[in-house]
């Protein structure tokens, strides 16, 4: 009679300890569900936990990191975006966590190969990742392990990128920014939702001015993603704006498709010369040349002011005669692709003061 009372006793305690152990897991993986993800909005600090979550995401060929395409043991967030620009979702400093981390477009569930981006060691072995966001729309944030095993707490913080470089070209008043973007693919997408391409170079001064800003960046010298490419057809480059391909700034042997991969092009940043690349990047960093058309071009009584001092004069008329017979964009007035006796024409008829 005691034995069995001490049982019941016993296994009833169990009973409560185990429901007890069972709440406490639910409540600490609340957002566990893919389908129920927690609301959050805005930049700032989130706070997370995997205790005591489950794997309900799919894997994905997007998250292959160490030959491993699952975010083990998820908890999900559907995060409205403020702003439109470029975001940047990170782990770092934030836990202790082995972890993995992937967003998509909408909330709940995604679909399958929907990944906007997946990272899994990027600061240590925490992730961090960016994509573009529009204003108002609404994206899924999917935090969780490497590992089967893994399971852990902390935080993560979302807030906008802020270009490394931001400068003006007073030749064509397009903007010019720098970010650190991995692959030339990722690099003209992001350039796309800023509202621009990969910077597109018509003449030696273009060349140059990117070298200058962009070249040295951080006292190091830089690879920098162009837009030159020749993804649509082998051997022939062209720039993602449709600007004609009437200049190029390649490296001694270049381009060579080494691998038969390399479709795209990088500048070197010591020798503001050209080399073509595999998208990857292979195993260098690139700083990302966005072009982003803007500003007001010159009256048309000012197109000769080639030096834009004002005034259409002698200076101008040395600038043209250096670029004669060459497919130089400043000189070339008539936008025919050389600089000829039309262009001189051209400026002749403007001499004097700009209007």
């Amino acid at each position: 009679m005691t034995k069995i009372q001490v049982n019941r006793v016993v296994l009833h305690n169990l009973a409560i300890a185990a429901s007890g152990l069972l709440m406490c897991a639910n409540a600490n993986a609340q957002n566990d569900a893919c389908a129920a993800p927690t609301p959050i909005a805005g930049y700032g600090t989130f706070q997370f936990s995997t205790v005591g979550a489950t794997t309900d995401g799919n894997s994905d060929a997007a998250c292959l990191f160490f030959s491993v395409t699952q975010i083990f043991n998820d908890v999900w967030f559907c995060w409205t975006a403020p702003a439109t620009g470029l975001i940047e979702v990170a782990l770092c400093g934030g836990t202790t966590l082995d972890t993995k981390m992937a967003a998509y477009p909408g909330c709940g569930c995604p679909t399958l190969n929907s990944t906007i981006a997946c990272n899994d060691d990027s600061c240590s072995l925490q992730s961090k990742l960016q994509f573009g966001a529009t204003a108002g729309t609404t994206y899924t944030i999917r935090v969780g392990a490497y590992a089967a095993t893994g399971f852990g707490s902390g935080s993560f913080t979302v807030g906008a990128v802020v270009p490394l470089v931001d400068v003006t070209n007073p030749v064509n008043g397009n903007r010019y920014i720098g970010l650190n973007v991995a692959s030339w693919a990722a690099a003209e997408a992001t350039a796309q939702m800023f509202g621009g391409h990969l910077a597109s170079i018509a003449d030696q001064a273009e060349n140059d001015f990117i070298q200058q800003n962009f070249g040295s960046y951080g006292g190091t010298s830089q690879r920098l993603w162009i837009g030159f490419n020749d993804i649509a057809s082998e051997g022939t480059f062209a720039w993602p704006d449709g600007t004609p391909a009437n200049y190029s700034n390649w490296n001694a042997g270049e381009p060579n498709n080494a691998g038969s991969g390399e479709d795209v092009a990088e500048m070197l940043g010591t020798q503001g010369t050209w080399n073509d690349m595999p998208d990857s990047g292979g195993t260098y960093l690139h700083l990302a040349v966005i072009e982003i058309a803007g500003g007001t071009p010159p009256p048309p009584t000012c197109r000769s002011d080639i030096n834009l001092d004002g005034f259409v004069a002698g200076a101008d008329l040395g600038i043209l005669l250096g670029d004669w017979a060459q497919a130089i964009s400043r000189s070339d007035l008539d936008l025919d692709g050389l600089v000829t006796g039309a262009d001189l024409g051209i400026l002749l008829g403007d001499w004097g003061p700009c209007n």
